[in-house]
Order: structure tokens, then sequence, then C-alpha cells
């Protein structure tokens, strides 16, 4: 791990580091086998969310985050998008926030460039955005932004992303969103018994602003950060309550993914059950998991706290090129 550069237990990825950028689910170019590939930069967050499905922020679980040399991110997306020889369509999300990469803005005029890139999003909580970064984005040539928005109540939002912002300011940002070419999705969580009324209120905003919404469902994994006073439901449960808020307010919640389509997926370098020796790379994500790399390929490796190396691993998770392995 010689060649990361560390500090503040921040791990920056450069070309020199060797870390590919494919093969973990936390950073670099993600290919689900559609025709949108999801580009992680980083890990940084700026909110400790009470409902957060990745926990960011919470170092007992996660004691480093990462960052990408902008060149090196560009080189990957470059190559996965010329792999797919085909109209591509990209989305910049995180595990943390997206609006914390120093380098958001030239990261998205270098992808618009690219050749067969035809729609580029971004996943926001909004709280990092001011109207010049807004026009900055416009002008790079975002085409959409995904504004996760909970509640318009101010103490209540206080509550639930645990940050000392103004939503007003929030509110205010999406109404200038609205007002430019880039348009606006408001991508609230539905968190049951919590925030049903403040939903309500989204769509209502919505509406006024003539944008798109994407209710979320709450979901609970097994390091995510829980909100006990909501009620985790079903997704039949779930559709139930969209189909209500429809009929009520009038309006289509059920988001057109029509555009997202079957596409060639980067191939599988691993088979489940594969054993192999890797090079220890970096610390992993979550507490006991390094990052060990071969064939080009990042992979995960559980209960591991080797600094550096060889190691014997076998694959046991290999979906979308995210690839998990054990110690044997």
């Amino acid at each position: 791990m010689q060649t990361l550069e560390t500090k503040n237990r921040l791990i920056r990825i450069t070309k020199d580091s060797g870390i590919p950028l494919v093969g973990t689910v936390f950073i670099g170019v993600l290919d689900r086998g559609t025709n949108m590939i999801q580009v992680r930069a980083t890990t940084v967050c700026n909110l400790l969310c009470q409902f957060c499905s990745t926990a960011a922020n919470s170092f007992n679980i996660h004691p480093y985050n990462y960052e990408v040399d902008l060149d090196y991110l560009l080189d990957w997306v470059k190559a996965t998008v010329d792999f797919k020889e085909e109209n591509t369509l990209i989305n910049i999300d995180s595990v943390g926030e997206p609006t914390a990469y120093p380098y958001l803005i030239e990261l998205v005029k270098k992808i618009k460039e690219l050749e067969n890139v035809s729609f580029i999003s971004m996943q926001t909580n909004g709280t990092l955005l001011n109207k010049q970064k807004i026009n900055a984005l416009e002008k790079a040539g975002l085409s959409q932004l995904n504004l996760s928005l909970d509640t318009l109540n101010k103490e209540k939002w206080k509550y639930l992303r645990q940050g000392n912002f103004d939503i007003e300011n929030i509110t205010d940002l999406a109404r200038y969103i609205s007002e430019t070419d880039i348009k606006l999705l408001l991508a609230p969580v539905y968190l049951p018994n919590v925030n049903d009324k403040d939903i309500e209120d989204v769509i209502q905003l919505s509406k006024e602003l003539k944008s798109l919404i994407g209710i979320q469902k709450y979901e609970i994994y097994k390091y995510s950060r829980k909100l006990k006073e909501a009620k985790a439901q079903n997704w039949y449960k779930f559709y139930n309550q969209l189909r209500s808020w429809e009929k009520k307010f009038n309006i289509s919640l059920k988001i057109d993914k029509s555009y997202v389509k079957p596409s060639k997926s980067l191939p599988i370098k691993f088979k489940i059950g594969e054993k192999l020796h890797a090079e220890i790379k970096m610390p992993g994500w979550i507490s006991n998991q390094v990052v060990a790399v071969a064939k080009n390929r990042c992979i995960t490796i559980n209960n591991c706290n080797k600094d550096s190396g060889l190691v014997k691993a076998k694959i046991v998770e290999n979906k979308n090129n995210i690839y998990i392995a054990d110690l044997f």
C-alpha cells in the first residue's frame, strides 16, 4: 500500500496505485448490464442521515473514505463506454455525497465530451450546491439532477439528516434548478410513520415546479443506519401507498425507465467458487476487509487484516463484476 496517498483517513486512488476501477461497489465504474453506467468518484459525505442505507460517516463500520483521481476515473469511464459501443447513459452517484468530489464540474464536462454519451444524471442531498455550482453543472452538460428531499419541514429535516442546513435554501435551489436546462427529479425516501405527510408536501412541490418525482422505498441492509421510528414495509404495501397518492394528487409516481435498456456487460473475470491469488492493495470500505487485485479487477476479501502481499482467496460473489471473496 506504499503507493497510496492517505490523509485524514482519505485514500486517494491514482493510476500509480495499481488499483482497477471495476470490482468494488463503493468506488469506480459499475456496469449492471444496461446502457446506464454508474460512476462513483468519492465515498465522502457531509451528513449523518439516520436512515442512510450505506451508513456513510459511521467510521466504526467504514474506517476509510476514498477519492479517485479525475483523469484516472475518466480513463475507466471512457473504456467502459467504448466497450458498450452504443448510446450510453451516465449516472454519477455515491455511497456518500457526489457533490463532495472536488473535481465534479470537470468530471461532468469531460464525460459529456465522450463519444456515445448522451445523458448524465447525478444524485445529491443538495447541501453543497449553490446557484454558481448549478450554473457550472448546467454549462458542463449535466442532464438531470436527482435531489434527495424527504421533508420540507426545517426541524424534521435537521433531525432526519443530522445536518445544520436550512431546508428553505435547498427548496429555493430546487426552484432555481427547475428554471435551468437541467431536468429536476425530486427523490424523497418514504419513511413510513415518520414522513408520510411530508411526502405529500414534496409531491405538491413537484407539481408546482413541474419536476419529475421518484419516491424511494426505505430499505434496511446489514450495514445500514436504521431509524427506529420508521416501519419497514414490503414492496406490495409500498406500491399500494404510491397508488393512493397518485389518486389523491392526480399524478403519476411511476418513473419511466424505458430509456434504460439491457446492454452487453463487461466480461466476468472470476467464477463463483474460483480460487486465486490476489495482491492486497488497500484497506476495504468495511472493517476487517481488504481490497486486492487480480486480472485487472478489484476483489474485496472478507475477514482479512493483512497490510500487503499475496493472499489466497475464493470468490463468493461476482454479480455485476463486483467481486467478494473469502480467505482459504
